[in-house]
């Protein structure tokens, strides 16, 4: 008697990694188009999102890996996608001090928490 194996293989978890990624990248991580400023309009819930499912996607290609996967493409992938991850975490820090200059950030540099003597 052979066990089946339940649920996805390594490889289906591999490509529901890879279409959550493609998703994103054709939507939450696009940047709004600003007809009035004719520009691109970049918001911390933007990168937020984008970071939200760059992270499901490495929560599945960890899976994938646990499960055994190791082919050179795959491990790319998943080393591209956690750079990808530590830099949207670096974009969206700075972008929510640009919005919200008056709060406090962990890792903000000092001149950023201090106020000048004519400040409110």
């Amino acid at each position: 008697m052979v066990a089946c194996e339940s649920g996805p293989t390594k490889h289906e978890l591999y490509m529901q990694g890879m279409q959550i990624e493609g998703d994103a990248s054709r939507g939450s991580c696009q940047p709004a188009f600003d007809g009035g400023m004719n520009t691109h309009v970049l918001d911390g819930d933007v990168v937020q999102a984008c970071l939200k499912q760059t992270e499901e996607a490495i929560a599945l290609y960890e899976k994938a890996e646990a499960a055994g996967l190791k082919d050179l493409d795959f491990v790319q992938t998943l080393e591209r996608a956690r750079e990808r991850e530590k830099h949207l975490r670096s974009m969206l820090k700075v972008v929510r001090q640009i919005e919200r200059p008056d709060e406090v950030y962990p890792g903000a540099p000092p001149e950023a928490t201090q106020r000048s003597p004519d400040s409110p």
